[in-house]
Order: C-alpha cells, then structure tokens, then sequence
C-alpha cells in the first residue's frame, strides 16, 4: 500500500512538471507579445497582411498623439508596409526611461519578392506595466512610426506659419546654418494626411494650402512672391518722396534732403542725378539760355517685379519698381523772334516754354527692420532730349 501511495505521489508530480511546462510553452509561443522582438514580428505580420484592425490593438499610445483607427489606418497606407514581403530587424538599442520604463529600439528594413530593400523605418517597444496573466511580460509597439517626424517648411523670414489653425512653435525655427529672408520650421511630428497650411507676412500676400507631410520637405517662398497692395502703397509713396526729393535738390542745389530718402549706399547717385539735373535746368551757352520756372510730376504708374529673397545679413526682401510718371519743365527762354535789331543783330524775347513728356524712374525697395528703404535709383534727366 505505502508502495502505491508513492507511485501515485510521484506520478502526480510529473503530471504537473509537464503540464507546468506544456502551460510555460503555451505563454511563450501563445503570447508572443511576451518578448519585443516576438511582438514587433507580429505587429509587422499584420500590418503586411493589412489586417490594420488587429495591428491597431498591438500599439502604445500612451505617449504623444493618440491616434483614431481610421487616422492609424490611413498612415498604414501613407507608410505601404503592404507592399512588401519580409523584413530584416535589427536592435538598435535596449534602454530605460526617465521613469523606469523599458524600450527596445529597432531599425527595420522592409523587402520586396527578390529580397531588395525598398524602405526602412524605425519602430519603438515599450514594456507594459500589465504581465500576461501575471507571469509574462507584455510589450507594445509607440505609434510614434506613424507620425511624419522632422519636416521641414520654408516661409519668408517674418511669416507667421499656422498649421491645422495653430501657430507653429517659435522652437522648432532652424538655427543652424539659416537663411536671412527665409525661415525654415523643423516639425517634430506631423498626422498623415492632408494639413491645412496658412502663411501670414506683413508684406508678401497670405497663403493658403494644403500639405501632405508624406511628400517630403516643402519650401513656400517662391509662392509668395506678389506683394501686399498695402506694401505697394507704401513703396508707392517712398518712390513719389524720392522724387520730389532729387527735384527739389536740383532746383535748389541743395542735397542735405536726400539723405531722409535714400539709403547710404545709393545715396551718392542720387545726389549725382540731382546734380546733372539741375545743370539741365539751368541750361546756359553760346546759343541758349534758359532760367528755370517750375516742374510738375504727374499720373504716375507703379509696376512691380516678384519679391526676391536676399541673403543680405539684414534679411531683406527686395522688388524693383518701375515708376513711370509725366512732366512738365517750364523754363524761361530766349526766343528769336525774327526780326533785327538796330545792330544787326537777330532780335530775341523771354518767353515761358513748357516740355512735357513722360519719363520712367527704377527704384529697388528693400523691406527690413519693418520697413521699406531705397537701395538703388535710376533716373533720367528731364526734359529728355528729342
């Protein structure tokens, strides 16, 4: 009988090793989510098989953008993991959280029939804070490799960007190695799908448009280039300034005026342009002698070229205005009047004479420091020779 018993007991015993052990095998290869490599093999199975509903449940979303199935299904299809037939894992790194948590990182290489890598990505698992029935660790993908990470858009230095309606952090502007009339924004993250974009400038005209991070890096200054018409006004009115501001110089001859107008680097020609104007004037030789009466500028007309993006250090942006405007010079000159004097000579009278003509000014205008400047002028003398 004590024989039996002890049979018995140690039959028992074994019974329970091997279905301790059948349980132990059942968690491992009926749980792969119990080791990272095991449920990133998963995870990656089911979004190749495009069984986007399973693979949903695999994910994280404890940290970041919380995702929706149908945003998480339409970056499944922006990603065309679907594509592909196997992959290459490899651990990149095993590491541990500000607060104790688990990470495995791992850089994927995404095969097509013939073994050739067409896409690589990189994916994130967290340890959960939940055991498989209390025994077995469980680990989930991040959905961080849903997102668009790092995009980088271009606007001109000044805009204003606004992404879905909100404004993009002054943080993520580019330092490093940056323009001076452009700004580029790094975006850490960005849904897949379409993004309302709207760029604002105190200048150049607002846009208005959609972006689709998956295409890549986008640069917008060169679909801003029509001014503001308040822009234009204002350099409308600089230009009328400037030209009063030669004519007045070469009436008077005096040029300390110029320099309220004119930039120092063209401040020169302007005061030389004055100069040569004001000896047309005032016209005197053997043959003619004129004194100048008065000169009215009239009916202008602004024509403006597409802003350019400078590198200038002080981050201008620049257009060429060409300013065309009538005349009208009256000189007193001395008219012969075809008769004789006593002595012989042709006989002459003063007379008020008017030229009228047109004429056309080109002005660069160059806005910074919140404000338009004249940075280079041409303009002919008046009246022009017929």
């Amino acid at each position: 009988m004590k024989v039996f018993r002890r049979i018995l007991i140690k039959t028992i015993l074994l019974a329970l090793v091997i279905t301790a052990a059948g349980c132990a095998a059942f968690l491992v290869h009926g749980y792969p989510t119990s080791r990272p490599e095991s449920a990133l093999e998963e995870y990656l199975s089911l979004v190749m098989e495009g069984d986007t509903e399973t693979a949903y449940e695999r994910l994280d979303q404890s940290e970041g953008t919380e995702l929706s199935l149908d945003v998480y299904e339409l970056a499944m299809l922006e990603k065309k993991y679907a594509l592909y037939e196997t992959v290459q894992m490899e651990e990149v790194s095993s590491r541990a959280g500000t607060s104790g948590e688990s990470y495995v990182d791992y850089h994927v290489e995404f095969l097509d029939e013939d073994g050739v890598a067409w896409l690589e990505d990189d994916f994130t698992l967290k340890k959960q804070e939940e055991s498989v029935l209390g025994l077995m660790d469980q680990w989930k993908v991040l959905s961080d490799h849903c997102l668009i990470t790092n995009l980088q858009v271009t606007v001109p230095t000044g805009s204003t960007l606004y992404l879905d309606g909100e404004v993009a952090d002054a943080s993520w502007i580019v330092t490093e190695d940056a323009g001076t009339s452009r700004t580029t924004y790094e975006i850490p993250s960005l849904l897949p799908g379409d993004t309302a974009v709207v760029v604002r400038n105190p200048i150049l005209q607002s846009l208005d448009t959609g972006l689709d991070p998956s295409d890549g890096d986008v640069d917008y200054t060169d679909q801003m280039v029509t001014l503001k018409e308040s822009a234009e006004s204002a350099c409308k009115e600089l230009a009328v300034a400037a030209l009063k501001a030669i004519y007045v110089a070469a009436v008077t001859g005096e040029t300390d005026g110029l320099d309220d107008v004119f930039e120092e680097g063209c401040l020169s020609d302007a005061e030389e342009i004055a100069s040569e104007q004001g000896t047309e004037f005032y016209l005197e030789d053997e043959v003619t002698h004129a004194e100048f009466e008065s000169v009215g500028i009239y009916d202008y007309d602004a024509v403006f070229a597409d802003a350019e993006f400078t590198d200038d250090e002080n981050g201008s942006i620049s257009t060429i205005l060409t300013f065309s405007y009538h005349y009208n010079v009256q000189n007193g000159e001395r008219v012969e009047t075809g008769e004789i004097w006593a002595d012989g000579e042709n006989a002459w009278e003063w007379r008020t004479v008017s030229h009228t003509g047109e004429a056309m000014a080109q002005f660069t205008m160059s806005y910074y420091e919140d404000a338009w400047h004249i940075t280079s002028v041409t303009l002919p003398v008046i009246p022009e020779s017929e």
